[in-house]
């Protein structure tokens, strides 16, 4: 595949720890975690090659966990990158010894971060560390103004990479990204969100109080609180459903616009479908795919898609509901049209690069596109509930 001189990024791989490995639950885990950290017994501590002695000894045993865990990797190359200055460090040390790593390259102007290397040595696997690290990284990337995550997993590493919030399906825009990080090949490019609302370290023991909640509550209402039933919800008859009187329940509605002016949603798609469908390397898209001269297309692509099937999708039928009811979906079908053609076709063709330029001009338009949910009475909703 095309490679960029910008980076010297490489697939992060994972021989990293399966945390159903241990006795324990993944919520003690982080209990126990959480303590160790409070004791001091469990660090995460930031390292850059700064010249410093004790930085290039951090550095170094880091090096020594990555050659371990990450065979495949050349050890002159995971030096070069471990001690590289645009590179930064996230070590973990428990009991004052380096037992798993992070490194990544930061791209400040840009507002993300490659992961180079991940990895966490044999011995501290099960203590679900790999988990803990990346959690750590995220509260790291909120503090230095990092927005998105990306890294090449191979294989083994993408159920990890899952597990920590990273997905196949890259939500940035290309321009964004392309230019400053390298092709792998072998790999898949993987994605993660930074989101600054969320505490990452605390965010088990927040889902679990809340399930506590719901369950006490369930428990308290009783049986015929429980055994109630609600009528269905029809929206085009507006009201509270059934079971969220006393709530901070609104009805709402999508608000949306196109290059700063009101359209409906439905408008919006179909400019943008027209666009994509008269670009000039739409041609390859335009229907499905023919078994005559592709037999085995559909046993390799399982879940195809073509711009006709989403002009079908976005065509109104009578007495049922729109398709796409949001902008995500319309998008999440283009991308995937595109990315079945290179999967499809592989790298080095006009059909592989037909659908690069597409992919980008579709990230471009549905760009132009600002979807929001307000309350449908134009009132702020309440708090509470």
């Amino acid at each position: 595949s095309s490679t960029s001189s910008a980076s010297t990024s490489v697939m992060a791989s994972a021989e990293l720890a399966v945390d159903n490995k241990s006795d324990q639950t993944p919520l003690a885990r982080e209990r126990q975690h959480a303590q160790d950290e409070r004791e001091g017994r469990l660090r995460f501590v930031v390292v850059k090659n700064d010249g410093l002695d004790r930085s290039l000894i951090s550095l170094i045993d880091m090096k020594s966990i990555y050659s371990k865990q990450l065979p495949k990797m050349g050890k002159e190359y995971i030096v070069r990158l471990v001690l590289d200055r645009s590179h930064t460090s996230l070590a973990c040390v428990f009991e004052g010894e380096i037992v798993g790593g992070v490194t990544y390259r930061r791209h400040a102007t840009q507002a993300f971060a490659e992961i180079a290397f991940c990895a966490v040595s044999a011995t501290h696997q099960v203590r679900g560390y790999g988990t803990r690290l990346m959690n750590q990284l995220k509260e790291h990337c909120k503090r230095e103004g990092i927005h998105f995550l990306l890294t090449y997993a191979d294989n083994h590493a993408i159920g990890y990479f899952r597990k920590q919030g990273f997905q196949k399906q890259v939500t940035m825009k290309r321009e964004r990204w392309l230019g400053y990080i390298k092709d792998y090949d072998g790999g898949t490019l993987m994605e993660c969100a930074i989101d600054t609302q969320v505490d990452y370290l605390n965010i088990r023991f927040v889902a679990e109080e809340q399930r506590r909640a719901i369950a006490e509550r369930m428990e308290a209402g009783g049986a015929q609180q429980q055994e109630a039933e609600y009528a269905g919800y029809d929206p085009a008859e507006g009201g509270v459903p059934a079971g969220l009187q006393g709530t901070s329940w609104r009805e709402s509605a999508l608000h949306c616009s196109m290059q700063g002016k009101p359209v409906p949603l439905a408008d919006c798609l179909q400019a943008v479908l027209a666009e994509v469908a008269t670009h000039p390397d739409a041609w390859p898209f335009q229907t499905a795919v023919s078994t005559t001269l592709a037999p085995d297309y559909y046993e390799v692509i399982k879940d195809p898609v073509d711009l006709a099937s989403v002009r079908a999708r976005l065509t109104p039928r009578a007495g049922a509901p729109p398709h796409y009811n949001s902008l995500d979906q319309f998008l999440a079908d283009l991308l995937r049209m595109c990315e079945n053609c290179r999967v499809y076709n592989g790298d080095n063709n006009e059909y592989y690069d037909c659908a690069v330029r597409l992919e980008a001009f579709v990230r471009k338009k549905v760009g132009e596109v600002s979807v929001s949910r307000v309350p449908a009475d134009g009132t702020r909703p309440e708090s509470g509930g």
